[in-house]
């Protein structure tokens, strides 16, 4: 501002000079030489004057023009200043921002992809259960065989019969006989009279070894419970002991049917050795059938289940979800495989049934073709 009031009273004191010194040499027009050297004179004092004040206007312009480049220079630093500290700050925000960011989704992350409790145990039943799945075929192949081999390969159709008389008896003995100490009580209210009892069969989902006989037996029992003795090998070369022979194998094919279906839910209810260790269960041996039992009630049947999922995020409700799926389409082939021995049993009730009816219309027509014969 000083420089700015400097530079108006510099342009003033030269126009005021400028007048002032105009004066005198209006005076000294018309006088002759003295006049005209007194213009001169005049003129000369009037360029020094004018001389001098553009120089101090110079000087103060230089002034102001390093004044204004000073004070600028100072306000770009202050914003340089600021503008660091801002870019400072944001960085700052900004790396905050992202560490907050990134901690959500970490935490986030966790949630949604975080295992069930139950993932391990969930992998050793489905492995074990492929294992069962091969176990329990071939314990159903095993007693298919035995009974085909009751049915074609009896040679005393009363040792049979006596076997199991004996077997009964020994084993499966009544209450009474428990009462009176012929035999253990314990044996007595498991196993009384399970050869002859489907519910001892039946309404359990893994047998001891003692249980397992007494279903094997029951098998018997219901599909072959007196097999047809062998007749001698002589025989077997005659027509009539060919047609004894198809006869046994008849008889074996319509047996097999419902043996087949008994010998199915016997071997689901075996224990397999091992099994219940490799699906992480509290029992080294278990049948495939309790297996399955454990994952459909350690759901359905379990409080620790259902306050598991209420913490479940959406992700894992969905895979806890699927997983239940996985075991109930395990089930429905299970279904499936039931239903298509139940089809097989109607099947060959049909069969016989039709046989039957059959043999009694074509033996009466071959009476009277006979009888018009004559």
């Amino acid at each position: 501002m000083n420089i700015f009031k400097k530079t108006l009273l510099g342009v003033t004191l030269a126009c005021t000079i400028l007048i002032g010194s105009a004066s005198p040499a209006l005076a000294c027009c018309g006088d002759g030489k003295t006049a005209a050297e007194g213009a001169i004179k005049a003129g000369e004092n009037l360029a020094r004057m004018i001389s001098k004040s553009a120089e101090d206007i110079s000087l103060w312009l230089v002034q102001l023009n390093l004044t204004i480049s000073n004070g600028f220079g100072k306000l770009y630093g202050e914003i340089a200043k600021q503008t660091a500290s801002m870019r400072t700050f944001e960085q700052g925000n900004i790396a905050v921002q992202s560490q907050l960011l990134m901690s959500e989704a970490a935490a986030d992350a966790q949630t949604k992809y975080e295992l069930s409790p139950r993932a391990c145990f969930e992998s050793a039943g489905g492995a074990a259960a492929t294992v069962a799945t091969g176990e329990v075929k071939q314990t159903i192949n095993d007693l298919n065989r035995d009974f085909a081999k009751r049915t074609l390969f009896t040679p005393n159709t009363s040792a049979a019969v006596g076997r199991i008389y004996d077997d009964h008896a020994s084993k499966y003995c009544s209450q009474q006989d428990a009462d009176l100490g012929r035999c253990s009580r314990a044996v007595a209210l498991i196993l009384q009279n399970a050869d002859v009892r489907a519910d001892t069969t039946l309404n359990t989902t893994s047998y001891t070894p003692d249980q397992l006989a007494a279903a094997r037996a029951f098998v018997s029992n219901v599909a072959n419970p007196v097999p047809t003795q062998n007749i001698p090998k002589d025989w077997e070369k005659t027509d009539q002991g060919k047609m004894f022979i198809t006869g046994q194998y008849v008889e074996q094919a319509r047996a097999s049917v419902a043996a087949n279906s008994l010998n199915a839910a016997v071997a689901a209810r075996t224990p397999i050795q091992g099994l219940g260790s490799a699906a992480m269960m509290n029992k080294p041996n278990m049948s495939e059938l309790e297996l399955m039992e454990s994952q459909v009630r350690g759901r359905f049947e379990s409080p620790a289940w259902y306050k598991m999922i209420a913490g479940f995020s959406l992700e894992n409700l969905f895979r806890e979800l699927v997983k239940t799926r996985a075991l109930s389409s395990s089930i429905d082939l299970k279904s499936y495989q039931q239903m298509e021995r139940v089809e097989t049993v109607l099947a060959t009730q049909l069969a016989i049934t039709v046989r039957q009816d059959s043999e009694q219309r074509m033996r009466e027509a071959r009476i009277a073709a006979s009888n018009a014969g004559r």
